[in-house]
């Protein structure tokens, strides 16, 4: 049992960053964008000839390196096609959060976003370069973040950059991992059946094993409340004979049957 338990539990934590389920009871499933390669989008509006700006990352199990350690997203240079090792964390995998494209038309697509990412100058306001100098509070030093924004289509083979303005960065491609279609509705279901088999197996096995170590019980005897469970068939036995009885005499009434057994005068 025990073993049976830490299978689904492994199996439930493996999964969890590639599956969304949200409100509605659909399942979305990004290991579909998953890249062996890893995913590099060059930034072509700060593009300046041979030196380019250019995000890496990843999705589920992948993970890209920045800085020594592993990461959802990072920026970096790119000088002649290659990329260098300077690079900037634009969120952690920890922090992944999913949510939709466009709340009001939900089935629009979906987004994943990953936070906590190295500090930067968030430009609150779009004046310009001149009044940000003339207006030292305009600039202030937020987390970067990154977005990755995935509506409902046919598969494309890169994401694109939506905006990079401002310290979240905002990619976006055109995916069935974002489409309801290949969602289930059972999906809130079948994790609260998740949930119903892991207390279940917690309440039995933690039970049972307590039992027998503290009064040296076995078989039904080492079950947690024990008497419960032993009159349980009986109990379940009562309430049928209780409803079938309850269910005859309303179906007696309603064929208008006499308490003799007899038809009733029309």
């Amino acid at each position: 049992m025990f073993s049976l338990l830490f299978l689904i539990t492994t199996s439930y934590a493996t999964d969890k960053n590639c599956l969304w389920h949200d409100s509605f009871g659909y399942t979305y499933d990004i290991s579909k964008l998953h890249n062996i390669n890893n995913y590099q989008v060059p930034d072509t509006d700060t593009s300046m000839g041979m030196f380019n700006m250019v995000y890496e990352f990843n999705f589920c199990t992948g993970a890209v390196k920045c800085q020594g350690r592993d990461v959802a997203a990072f920026e970096a240079l790119e000088v002649m096609g290659k990329v260098t090792e300077n690079c900037d964390v634009l969120g952690l995998k920890e922090t992944q959060e999913f949510g939709y494209v466009n709340p009001v038309y939900p089935e629009l697509g979906i987004s994943v976003t990953y936070k906590q990412g190295d500090m930067c100058f968030d430009v609150k306001d779009d004046g310009g370069l001149q009044k940000i100098i003339a207006d030292n509070e305009q600039m202030q030093m937020s987390p970067r973040s990154v977005t990755f924004e995935i509506t409902c289509g046919k598969d494309e083979p890169n994401f694109r950059v939506i905006d990079s303005s401002k310290c979240n960065i905002r990619l976006g491609i055109q995916h069935s991992a974002g489409c309801r279609s290949g969602s289930s509705p059972s999906g809130g279901s079948q994790t609260m059946l998740l949930y119903i088999i892991l207390g279940a197996g917690l309440y039995f096995g933690g039970g049972i094993a307590y039992n027998k170590k503290q009064y040296q019980l076995s078989g039904v005897d080492a079950l947690p409340h024990s008497h419960f469970w032993k009159d349980f068939p009986h109990l379940v036995k009562d309430g049928i004979n209780f409803t079938v009885i309850k269910v005859f005499g309303i179906i007696k009434k309603f064929r208008g049957l006499s308490s003799e057994g007899g038809y009733a005068v029309i």
